[in-house]
């Protein structure tokens, strides 16, 4: 019986090992479980891709201002043989409830366009350069873009005006989708220019204000 109680001797710290393991595996086995069941937070990532996402209330001002002057530059600078397809492309990122009549303003002013061959070119400044433009957020979760711009309209190759314009746009941050990368839609958006505008053409303002 003494070797017996020898050997039962020598693996009781084998045993007592072994039963440890199969704790610590037990307890972690229910915090991966606790962590895969609970609810996943919910998250808006506009203006950025990959690995980075923000919370809705927590949009950065430099995404605003990067998809504001992608949106303002295809909105404000075009050609006879680009303002349709340039039309078409912003339409994708008008909120529903404004659709119908941004739709309106655009297939007009394309038409204008191509009739009398108006060109335009527009100079914003870059989305780095943070004291030329200016991001506040308002309402309803608002985030309102005001920027200056100049404008220069040409009929075929002449320069007609030259303007000094203040562009106010108004966005509400949304789920990116194939889309709408960016994450953004426009609620509301103002243009005013400083001379006088050319006369027989409005200014195109929609939505909030």
């Amino acid at each position: 019986m003494e070797p017996l109680e020898k050997q039962i001797r020598s693996t009781r710290p084998l045993l007592i090992a072994v039963g440890a393991l199969l704790l610590g595996n037990v307890i972690l086995s229910g915090a991966l479980a606790a962590l895969a069941l609970r609810p996943a937070p919910v998250v808006v990532a506009p203006g950025v891709r990959d690995h980075q996402v923000v919370v809705p209330d927590q949009v950065p001002d430099a995404a605003v201002r990067k998809f504001a002057t992608l949106y303002l530059t295809f909105f404000d600078a075009y050609t006879p043989e680009t303002v349709e397809e340039r039309s078409t492309y912003l339409l994708r990122f008008v909120a529903p409830e404004y659709l119908k009549t941004v739709t309106q303003v655009l297939t007009e002013r394309a038409i204008y366009v191509v009739r009398t061959k108006e060109s335009t070119q527009l100079t914003l400044p870059p989305p780095t350069l943070l004291e030329a433009s200016q991001v506040t957020r308002h309402e309803g979760g608002v985030l309102r873009f005001t920027a200056a711009a100049e404008r220069r309209i040409y009929i075929a190759s002449e320069l007609k005006i030259a303007q000094r314009l203040r562009y106010i746009l108004d966005l509400k941050p949304t789920l990116p989708s194939d889309e709408d990368p960016y994450g953004f839609v426009v609620v509301g958006q103002q243009v005013r220019a400083e001379p006088a505008q050319t006369p027989g053409r409005e200014e195109a303002t929609h939505g909030s204000r």
